[in-house]
């Protein structure tokens, strides 16, 4: 659905001004993840606001998008499920109780998994040279750190999800198609 309105879009925006207009597939692309991404915080924030998490639900959305622009991580083969996922994710982790020593516990899992794993992803790749993996693996570590002194529990959930997006078994079968080791 996210692709095919997309596509339209795409089509219609070429068709108004075909010079001075990027191709229909480079503008489709941009637009998937605009509108995946606008749909998933738009709707994430939604679903919160009537649970009574609405604050909570943007902390995860931050602190996720945060850590995934550096440590990279799994891409599901199309919008419409990103967007689900990250749209359950959002509004299901606040609602997560979470005491101290299971925040540290999982906190400190997230930051294994991040130095064993990251960065890992197609946009590392594109974006940054092998060169940039260790900075961007420091950054990575620097933030989930961060949430030793902030010490939110869904903080601590969004960056384990995270985490988990790196393992090597999630990839497997999925988006085989790059070299980030």
């Amino acid at each position: 659905m996210i692709e095919r309105m997309a596509l339209h879009i795409a089509k219609s925006i070429k068709g108004a001004n075909p010079a001075q207009t990027a191709s229909v597939e480079v503008m489709q692309y941009s637009l998937i993840a605009i509108i995946g991404t606008g749909s998933a915080i738009f709707l994430s924030i939604l679903f919160a606001a009537i649970l009574g998490t609405a604050f909570q639900t943007i902390v995860v959305l931050l602190s996720f998008m945060t850590l995934r622009a550096f440590s990279g991580g799994y891409h599901f083969d199309s919008a419409e499920k990103c967007t689900l996922v990250s749209i359950f994710g959002a509004v299901v982790i606040p609602l997560i109780p979470l005491n101290d020593t299971p925040n540290d516990i999982l906190l400190a899992a997230a930051f294994v998994l991040i130095l064993l794993f990251a960065p890992k992803g197609k946009n590392q790749s594109r974006i940054f040279s092998r060169k940039h993996y260790p900075l961007l693996k420091l950054i990575s570590l620097v933030i989930v750190t961060t949430n030793y002194w902030i010490g939110l529990p869904e903080v601590t959930l969004a960056f384990l999800v995270q985490a988990l997006s790196l393992l090597p078994f999630i990839w497997k079968g999925g988006e085989i198609n790059e070299e980030t080791r």
